[in-house]
């Protein structure tokens, strides 16, 4: 029996957690890991895929969720109702606030210069810029209408709900890498947080490589930087592609980035 419809359901469901984190893609992510063969697999890695599943049940029950849904619900009631005042006391601050402090509180578990703090750092600038869309919204910002609170809310919900699940995903992608390894497949892992700020890790076939794009660089031909992909088995580069200048292109980059 080929594994391989096991481990192509894990990395969907991987990426539906990535697209769009939330307590039915967490289930799904959850099944998927649930379903794999432990009897094949190493004591560590089947160690792995256990501590994979504790962390996606924990993400799944994080009340951060609980405190999202409702700064969604009080921001809509406060734009149906309309501006009033005073805005430090209305129910959609207080909960946008309180989904801000925990976001806060998910950040300081992190060292500044990793990964996760920075997946819990976007959160913070998208919950702060909330803050300032509700308080201008109440005290009629004419740079706040009912479009632009919606549009921040999106981001800092998104921004909020992705980063409780961030290191779960890391270590689930870890799992499905290392199954798939052991259950003799050719391995493509999904990408992983590198150690520089705009790098990211990827296991294929043997070997690991980094792929780290640079910032633009009209002088070397790149004014839209470069993606640098580098061996850990041999330390060389593999390859040096200058980026293309198209604004969706690089959007895609800078989404990937924010997505790993």
């Amino acid at each position: 029996m080929t594994h391989f419809p096991l481990i192509s359901a894990g990395h969907a469901a991987l990426r539906a957690v990535a697209a769009d984190t939330t307590t039915d893609t967490l289930d799904q992510l959850d099944k998927t890991l649930a379903d794999l063969p432990l009897t094949e697999l190493t004591d560590s890695t089947e160690q792995l895929v256990r501590t994979a599943l504790d962390m996606v049940g924990h993400a799944r029950e994080h009340e951060l969720f609980r405190a999202v849904q409702t700064a969604e619900t009080e921001t809509a009631a406060m734009i149906a109702d309309g501006p009033r005042t005073p805005a430090h006391n209305h129910p959609a601050m207080r909960a946008v606030v309180q989904a801000l402090g925990l976001c806060y509180a998910g950040g300081g578990d992190w060292d500044a210069d990793s990964a996760y703090y920075r997946a819990w750092d976007r959160a913070m600038l998208a919950g702060a810029d909330m803050v300032r869309a509700v308080s201008g919204f109440l005290y009629q910002d004419s740079g706040y209408s009912p479009r632009d609170v919606r549009r921040r809310l999106d981001a800092f919900s998104a921004s909020a709900r992705r980063a409780i699940a961030y290191h779960a995903r890391d270590v689930a992608r870890t799992a499905l890498t290392m199954t798939s390894h052991e259950y003799g497949l050719f391995v493509i892992g999904a990408r992983t947080p590198g150690r520089e700020l705009r790098s990211w890790l990827r296991y294929i076939g043997s070997d690991t490589y980094q792929f780290e794009v640079t910032l633009p660089d009209s002088y070397t031909g790149a004014p839209a930087g470069r993606l640098i992909v580098t061996s850990y088995k041999t330390g060389k580069r593999v390859h040096n592609l200058p980026l293309s200048a198209d604004s969706q292109r690089r959007d895609a980059v800078s989404d990937a980035l924010c997505l790993i």
